[in-house]
Parts: structure tokens; C-alpha cells; sequence
């Protein structure tokens, strides 16, 4: 994955402020499948799922380990 600058919140706030009418679409560039081959995915979830999630992803992980120790 590339790394990026992050923007300063001033950035996003000033977009936010822009009426939806006086956005124009045309100045965004086209883009092909090899521009979102490294794209972050951004899910919009809730502390209590985020935690859910990396519970979920130790078990799996433990799991695993625990697995592959049996084999050996």
C-alpha cells in the first residue's frame, strides 16, 4: 500500500462547505483499475464493531497459530 500526506481537517472542512449544486463533477480526472489497486477501503463502523472486528481477526489469528502447532 502507498502512503499518502494526510490533509489538514481545514481541507475537509472547506470542502463540506460547498453547496452540492456548485460542485463540478467534470474536474474530478477519470480513472482506471490500476488507480485503486492500492485505494484504502474505508468502512464506517462504530467503536463496539471496530473492536468486534479486531477480536475477531486475534481469534482467527490464535487460531491459526494454534492449527499449525498441531501440525508440526
Amino acid at each position: 500500500m502507498s502512503i499518502r500526506p494526510d490533509k489538514p481537517k481545514e481541507y475537509f472542512v472547506r470542502l463540506l462547505d460547498i453547496p452540492e449544486e456548485k460542485i463540478d463533477y467534470n474536474a474530478i480526472p477519470p480513472t482506471t483499475r490500476a488507480d485503486w489497486q492500492d485505494a484504502e477501503v474505508l468502512l464506517p463502523v462504530s467503536v463496539e464493531e471496530f473492536q468486534a472486528i479486531k477480536e475477531f481477526l486475534r481469534n482467527r489469528r490464535r487460531r491459526k497459530a494454534d492449527t499449525a502447532d498441531h501440525l508440526k
